[in-house]
């Protein structure tokens, strides 16, 4: 038997909660790429679009994490 247990935590709380924050903030950044595109900073509109939708694609991972997290306590929680 080993000394080491891993603890139960929750995932799908904080997994939801990081995922919409970034999601928050890649709107953001998407906003401030239009912005820099109006003052004709190109450079810099496609650099914050770029990352804008680097965050995009990272908040929709996170939140199919947070999905994948829902499915495993709620099957968890069915079984015992």
């Amino acid at each position: 038997m080993s000394r080491f247990r891993i603890p139960k935590v929750r995932g799908f709380l904080p997994l939801l909660a990081l995922g919409v924050a970034v999601l928050a903030v890649a709107i953001v950044v998407l906003m401030w790429s239009v912005a820099y595109m109006e003052r004709a900073m190109v450079a810099t509109a496609l650099i914050s679009g770029l990352v804008g939708f680097s965050l995009l694609s990272a908040s929709l991972y996170i939140l199919r994490l947070a999905a994948y997290a829902y499915g495993v306590e709620a099957e968890g929680g069915s079984r015992s």
